[in-house]
């Protein structure tokens, strides 16, 4: 039996949460993942096209944050809820974003919990000063919750919203009629809190544009209300609650144009919020938080341990951090730059040198190494467990660089994973797949690419020669704008910061990460103009940031159709 705590609204909570995303299906609509097919001819004309608005739910890391810059609370609350599923690579896909039973009771504890923490002072999270009585703790209450709940609902609250909540406080007079009068406060006070918590005015981002005239006659699109907006911005751009200052702006009605909601995204850029965010995206776009469930042969590698795969994955983490934030910021130097950062750990393992224990940038000898490309935590989980892998490096420049999609392989057609051998190298050991008819073609679109890497080893580490023999890192691409041959993944790099079809992915991803869905055919000109923007800017991620967000699909919401007569 599931305990909970006396006077929990959680029965009503986890009907509404259930039922959230059916009842507020009217607002919104859950888009589909469709690609946008291959057109002759793009023609962008000047009406307003946003796209499908689907409502989202936090995400675990929306939820953790957000918890932290309502209440305090640090703990990670979300960390007991269950795995998400990651469509297209992100776990901010509306289509994911569903609750089961099972994520409802985990709400539940997870509210209840950070209910208790907050009100461990309870009086100096209320401002309220000690009482005598019932009357003076219900005025400190009231005042608190009116306060409290426009923060967590992120928006201005009716009175009905706040009578629900104080008696949900005020339930715990009598159900602890019993305690001394400053527990049954601290207790109400909980109580409301975890109601609140586990609302969809909590939990999902609702946006009506109430109280807005549509932009159509038909009034199939909306704009957003500055509360609106507010929350989009900060749940984009930070992955967060809205601060005071986007609240204040939000209240004064001045995020209704193009100009102050860039306004806004530049200054949210410069906050530390923004780089969690980012970073949150480069993790969930290139996955290599999976290094951490990287295996090797110890009798091979007597090197690779857990504790050396947390260093690579936060290598990741500080270059793409510094690399956007406090260098030259554009996507050309993330794919090329000569450097990394590490402690002096990781820096040994690479064949360099760290001053200390604290992670720094360590400059790698000329013509080695490129940026993501060659990464430590990407290298070492695109490789085998005894040896490299072409095949799976070769895929992952496919996939998540130029954005094609790869066919599994046929069902009947299989392929012993060549041994390690002192009298070969991989290039020579996965050569059957091209001269296999059945397997050559998929192939050859991954392995010319994937030999490109071999100066790497299956831990990540540069080598001129694999068992006494030096080392062919030629490789060549078909099927791309950048079609030709390269010689290691330092010319392979230069090739793709330079193709127009990389930099289209990257802002691809980036607009299924905004969005919170996939692109369909109706967003071909947002794209096109977040592509050009981002071209315009040199490739500046920050300023890609700023183009997502003068899009119709950030300004707009897709509403739907209204029948005849109807309202």
């Amino acid at each position: 039996m599931l305990w909970r705590r006396p006077g929990s609204s959680f029965s009503s909570c986890f009907s509404l949460l259930l039922a959230a995303p059916l009842a507020l299906s009217c607002v919104g609509e859950i888009g589909d993942t469709d690609g946008i097919g291959e057109t002759e001819e793009l023609i962008c004309g000047d009406d307003i096209v946003p796209g499908a608005s689907p409502i989202r739910r936090l995400t675990k890391f929306e939820y953790d944050n957000t918890i932290r810059d309502l209440l305090g609370d640090e703990t990670h609350p979300a960390s007991i809820f269950p795995a998400e599923e990651q469509p297209l690579g992100f776990s901010n896909h509306a289509s994911a974003l569903n609750v089961t039973p099972i994520l409802a009771e985990k709400y539940m504890l997870a509210a209840e919990g950070v209910a208790l923490r907050a009100t461990e002072d309870v009086h100096a999270l209320t401002g309220c000063q000690v009482a005598a009585d019932q009357p003076g703790y219900d005025a400190c209450a009231r005042s608190y919750l009116e306060t409290f709940a426009p923060k967590a609902f992120r928006r201005p609250v009716t009175t009905e919203e706040i009578e629900e909540l104080f008696a949900v406080y005020d339930s715990a007079w009598e159900i602890y009629a019993d305690e001394l009068v400053a527990k049954r406060f601290r207790e109400g006070v909980a109580m409301a809190i975890e109601s609140a918590l586990q609302t969809p005015a909590f939990m999902y981002r609702v946006e009506l544009g109430e109280g807005l005239s549509p932009v159509d006659p038909k009034a199939e699109i909306m704009p957003l209300t500055s509360w609106e907006m507010a929350s989009r911005l900060s749940y984009f751009i930070w992955g967060t609650m809205p601060d005071e200052e986007l609240l204040a702006f939000a209240e004064a009605d001045e995020l209704l144009t193009k100009e102050q909601v860039a306004a806004q995204a530049r200054r949210m850029l410069g906050n530390g919020k923004a780089r969690e965010a980012v970073a949150m995206f480069h993790q969930q776009w290139l996955d290599y938080d999976r290094v951490n469930n990287v295996t090797k042969d110890p009798a091979l590698f007597p090197e690779w341990s857990p504790a050396l795969a947390l260093l690579m994955q936060e290598e990741m983490r500080q270059f793409v951090d510094h690399v956007i934030f406090d260098e030259a910021g554009d996507l050309k130097t993330l794919l090329t730059a000569p450097y990394s950062y590490a402690d002096s750990n990781l820096a040994i393992f690479y064949g360099g040198e760290a001053s200390g224990a604290a992670f720094e940038r360590i400059d790698f000898p000329k013509n080695e190494h490129a940026g993501l490309l060659s990464m430590g935590a990407l290298l070492s989980y695109y490789a085998h467990t005894n040896q490299t892998s072409p095949v799976h490096r070769g895929k992952l420049v496919r996939e998540a660089f130029l954005c094609d999609i790869l066919d599994p392989p046929p069902a009947d057609v299989q392929f012993d994973l060549p041994e390690p051998s002192p009298d070969s190298t991989a290039r020579e050991r996965f050569s059957q797949h091209s001269a296999d008819p059945a397997c050559s073609g998929c192939h050859s679109l991954m392995d010319p690419l994937g030999f490109g890497f071999e100066n790497f080893d299956a831990l990540g580490r540069y080598r001129d020669k694999e068992n006494g023999q030096t080392i062919d890192a030629s490789g060549s691409i078909i099927d791309s704008d950048i079609d030709g041959s390269f010689d290691g993944v330092r010319e392979l790099a230069e090739k793709l910061a330079a193709s127009d079809e990389v930099k289209a992915c990257y802002a691809k991803m980036w607009f299924r990460y905004a969005y919170g869905r996939g692109e369909q055919e109706k967003d071909a000109c947002t794209l096109n103009d977040v592509e050009e923007a981002f071209g315009e800017a040199d490739g500046n991620v920050k300023e890609l940031l700023v183009a997502l967000t003068q899009t119709d699909a950030f300004l707009y919401r897709f509403r739907g159709p209204v029948a005849e007569g109807g309202d």
